[in-house]
């Protein structure tokens, strides 16, 4: 693999194709593993190499027969989903097959049983046969081209791309070497090639399938070839004779060097696997060998008792019919006959015997007739020559005695005046006065071409093919007709044509399209994207969305990434922000340290912006070294802190860490700005030595630290912000703090205290929009006197948040008009 092909993985081909891996190889393409992100699905795309992107030639052809191949439509031919070209890249996108190819599954089974061979060929003859009748010749059959899937399915791939290899390498070389195996006689002298072509590399597969060989191999390509035009092939079941006869008939036939010696459509050929397929054991006696050791081909004999007839349909001398089945007869014979055999000589003096008695016979016969001719003045009887394929003139002139009763019908196949068939048989012997029917080409039939512009290229064809035309379609950038309309014809529209004349349809490809770079939009203004999309040829869908990060009209999202390459005229969507904020969640995690497990039970004290929204115990003993983890919300940038305190002496606290959490979008991260994993240990509880001097009677008692912690009402959370303030009853203050009863509602409130005896403390409220609105939320005693924190709720009014909620003016203008009423 090239740095080329290690570029274009993970490419996206006009936005939609993304290249995921390279699967194969060739002398023209380098196909891919795609996925099409448009319809999610797995394709393969072929992308055409760098050195044929030159030729203007070369692309104009491969852009045209690309279109042509994506008319076809069977399951055994690869589908073609789309083809794609501009100033950088050339490609077509195909049916991904999770499939071997032919070539590798006759390379792992040897030889294959032939009722598989038979099953295989028939789906290829299917496939060939559905391209034929649109007028496309695929050129390349090969086993490497013909993909098997797991349930047996055959798979035609490359129609088309074949000829302009040819087009581009006319001599053999190396490069062609992976053909040069399946090609047919005709193709490998240059010279034009058809249907039949086709037919005759399906043989060469057949009989690889069979035998588990080529029917040719050489050191050089261009060896092979002269075989191709050159040798017989060796007859199947020399190599393997568990073949039946019938399918080696078949299987030779298709690939004899004459093309008209061949099955001359993939129906034909299909037709007689049909029939063998019924009955393996059929003979279909189309062989019969010459002299010099070659395979002649004929149509099966229905009448074993007619004449034997030569390629041309003319009877062949007694002598050499019995040669040629004597022949075959000895083949046979080869076949069964293990110890005992006729000597060989025999046979031919017999043969030589035969011809010599036929040819004295025809001698006299010929002395005879001439002295009686020349006594009687002529013989009023003769002999039907064959006149098939000559033209009327000449038939007049070489034989004038003939009496002639003339048909005339249009034909493709014969020129005008040229004879198309004879009803009396040559050979025959006839009396001169006999009327002999036969029919006169009149040539192709006239047609007029009618004005196509404006059809789709579809009815155009199917119009064409109705009046006895060749449609060739032709794909040209115009920006004036809508894709894959008939621009024109030519011949024009209203010439008259013979049948059988080739139409070359000239179809729309379209307004000619560049392929240009995605732009960033995001972070522009909507104006200067609208602008930055007309310089580059590109339409904006623009759709409504929020952001915290951009400001309002600014784009923040588009759904082609930038620098992906794509058409002109592509519509790419962008959401433009509305300026209104977006509430981002976003988690925060703290490992906790390893080291503390034996440091006690703290409090933790989760705050946003100094304002308290969560709180809960742990114990490190359990969770020292585990994740701490907690949800933070938010739509412009806030602090958030956690603190903690040691919960058998509330003096120990500090803050654990602080994080930085900016809100702007999904992917925000916080950001954690200082972690005192220490902390725990600084904070670690150590019991007072308690004991007591024995002597003393009267001690002196000992102050006590603990803390007083109040739940706050559930019923709150819609009251508003308040300032806490705690103070013991004297009016010190010990703390205070403000809290949002949106978040602080039903959680509890604490604060530290420390004595000796009984002292009583008080919570007071009041909300931060009206200093007037306050009061004493609680009032608490706490006993010190016996070493330990007892707490007692003297009183606890639940209802004063409530009763101190915020109201307007403009509220409470309304609420006393309705008191009023």
């Amino acid at each position: 693999m090239d740095n080329n092909t290690d570029n274009m993985i993970g490419r996206r081909l006009d936005g939609r194709y993304e290249l995921l891996e390279l699967i194969g190889t060739g002398g023209m393409a380098d196909i891919y593993k795609a996925k099409d992100i448009t319809e999610d699905r797995i394709v393969a795309v072929k992308i055409l190499k760098n050195e044929f992107a030159g030729s203007e030639d070369f692309l104009r052809r491969f852009r045209n027969e690309s279109k042509a191949i994506a008319l076809l439509s069977h399951p055994n031919i690869v589908k073609i989903y789309d083809v794609g070209f501009n100033e950088q890249i050339q490609y077509i996108v195909m049916e991904y097959i999770d499939g071997i190819s032919l070539a590798e599954y006759i390379k792992l089974q040897g030889v294959l049983k032939w009722k598989d061979a038979v099953y295989f060929t028939i789906q290829i003859l299917r496939a060939l046969q559905h391209a034929h009748d649109r007028g496309i010749v695929h050129r390349d059959i090969k086993s490497q081209n013909v993909m098997m899937l797991p349930d047996g399915t055959i798979k035609v791939m490359d129609f088309g791309i074949a000829r302009f290899n040819r087009e581009t390498d006319k001599t053999l070389s190396e490069k062609a070497i992976g053909s040069v195996h399946y090609i047919s006689p005709e193709q490998a002298r240059g010279e034009m090639t058809d249907e039949k072509s086709d037919i005759y590399s399906v043989g060469v597969m057949l009989y690889e399938m069979l035998t588990g060989q080529k029917p040719f191999d050489g050191e050089t390509p261009v060896a092979i070839a002269l075989q191709h035009m050159q040798t017989p092939p060796k007859p199947l079941r020399e190599i393997n004779s568990s073949i039946p006869e019938g399918l080696e008939e078949i299987t030779l036939k298709a690939m004899q060097k004459e093309p008209s010696m061949r099955y001359q459509t993939a129906g034909e050929m299909i037709n007689d696997i049909e029939e063998f397929k019924k009955d393996p054991s059929i003979v279909f006696e189309y062989k019969y060998f010459s002299t010099d050791g070659s395979t002649k081909y004929f149509d099966k004999v229905s009448d074993p008792n007619a004449p034997d007839q030569n390629a041309n349909g003319d009877e062949l001398p007694e002598s050499e019919g019995e040669e040629d089945n004597d022949l075959y007869d000895e083949d046979e014979d080869d076949e069964d006959e293990v110890e005992e055999r006729r000597s060989p000589l025999l046979p031919i003096l017999f043969a030589v015997a035969s011809v010599f008695v036929i040819m004295t016979a025809w001698l006299i016969f010929t002395i005879v007739s001439g002295n009686l001719g020349t006594e009687s003045g002529g013989s009023d009887e003769m002999t039907m020559p064959n006149i098939v394929g000559m033209m009327l003139d000449d038939v007049k002139t070489k034989y004038p005695e003939l009496n002639l009763d003339i048909d005339r019908q249009y034909s493709t196949e014969y020129k005008e005046n040229e004879v198309m068939d004879q009803k009396t048989p040559a050979g025959r012997t006839i009396k001169k006065s006999t009327i002999v029917n036969i029919v006169i080409s009149n040539g192709p039939q006239k047609v007029e071409i009618d004005d196509y512009s404006n059809l789709t290229v579809q009815d155009a064809q199917i119009k064409l093919e109705k009046k006895g035309l060749k449609p060739k379609i032709v794909y040209v950038n115009n920006d004036d007709v809508a894709k894959d309309i008939v621009i024109k014809t030519e011949p024009a529209a209203h010439s008259e044509v013979s049948q059988g004349t080739l139409v070359k349809v000239y179809v729309s490809n379209g307004k000619l399209v560049k392929a240009v770079n995605v732009p960033k939009f995001i972070g522009m203004t909507i104006e200067e994207a609208r602008e930055e999309a007309e310089k580059k040829n590109l339409k904006l869908k623009e759709v409504a969305g929020s952001s915290n990060e951009y400001e309002k009209d600014q784009v923040i999202k588009q759904n082609i990434a930038e620098n992906s390459v794509v058409n002109e005229e592509t519509e790419i969507e962008v959401t433009v922000c509305d300026g209104k904020a977006v509430n981002i969640k976003a988690e925060v995690s703290l490992n906790l340290p390893t080291d503390a497990t034996d440091t006690g039970t703290f409090k933790f004290e989760y705050f946003k912006d100094g304002v308290s929204f969560k709180e809960e115990e742990r114990d490190m003993a359990v969770n020292s070294g585990k994740t701490l983890t907690f949800e933070v919300s938010g739509t412009e940038p806030a602090t958030f802190t956690v603190k903690i305190t040691n919960v058998n002496d509330t003096s120990l606290s500090g803050v654990l860490a602080e994080i930085s959490v900016d809100f702007k979008n999904e992917d925000t991260e916080p950001e954690i700005v200082s972690y005192d994993e220490g902390l725990f240990k600084k904070l670690k509880y150590v019991a007072p030595d308690t004991s007591k001097d024995e002597s003393s009677s009267n001690p002196e008692p000992t102050e006590v630290s603990g803390s007083v912690t109040v739940t706050l009402p559930t019923n709150a959370a819609q009251s508003g912000t308040f300032n806490f303030t705690y103070m013991d009853s004297d009016g010190n203050v010990i703390k205070t703090e403000t809290k949002d009863m949106s978040l602080a509602a039903g959680k509890p409130v604490s604060f530290d205290v420390s004595g000796k005896d009984k002292r009583t403390y008080l919570i007071k409220i009041t909300n931060v929009k009206d200093e007037a609105l306050t009061g004493t939320l609680a009032e608490i005693e706490i006993d010190f006197s016996d070493g330990t924190v007892k707490q007692n709720i003297i009183s606890y009014d639940q209802n004063l948040f409530n009763n101190l909620k915020f109201i307007s003016n403009e509220a409470s203008g309304e609420h006393s008009e309705e008191t009023d009423e």
